[in-house]
């Protein structure tokens, strides 16, 4: 379990079968244990045109919600000429510095630039657990007719269940530890 940690490089489950974690949403925490897991390989979507140098908000994507007692870990990929930020549910966003928020910007195609896209499929991890609904705001200086994104991830089928001690373990689904669990 140790080596099972969030922005690992290679993107491997967070849990395993009988592997606990607590888990944080917008609206509670609780204990679960993992059932079991499963892969998603690759979804992509198209959020659809920009226009020049206006940050289009709240997009949601229905399509990544899971199951009662589901979670999912995701990464993704910009694949279009535009930047994304992560809009999770709390009012307190996961990428954000008290002054700033941070964006990922279209995936690199450079050849050299290796380090870069290792990076930053590291640092695009997010977690959707049951209908919680992820949100995206794109930017991009041009208009552009599309705003493609590319996702991997895994699937768990969790049960919850009350423990005599934390586990080792702490999934931020959809807040930080900045107000709510910290």
């Amino acid at each position: 379990m140790a080596d099972l940690y969030v922005y690992k490089t290679s993107f491997e489950p967070i849990l395993l079968p009988r592997e606990q974690a607590h888990v944080v949403t917008a609206s509670s925490e609780f204990d679960v244990e993992c059932v079991a897991v499963g892969a998603l390989p690759e979804y992509v979507k198209d959020f659809g045109a920009l226009t020049a140098a206006t940050w289009d908000t709240d997009n949601e994507d229905t399509n990544l919600e899971m199951s009662d007692n589901e979670l999912a870990q995701f990464r993704m990929r910009v694949m279009s000429d535009c930047e994304l930020r992560f809009n999770n549910l709390a009012p307190t966003r996961q990428w954000r510095t008290a002054k700033t928020n941070f964006t990922l910007k279209q995936w690199p195609g450079q050849p050299g630039e290796d380090f870069l896209k290792e990076f930053l499929f590291k640092a695009s991890e997010f977690f959707v657990w049951g209908d919680d609904t992820p949100r995206f705001d794109f930017y991009s200086a041009t208009t552009q007719t599309t705003s493609v994104v590319s996702f991997h991830g895994w699937r768990f089928k969790c049960k919850k269940v009350r423990l005599g001690v934390s586990p080792a373990k702490t999934i931020w689904v959809s807040g930080w530890p900045s107000g709510q669990g910290a």
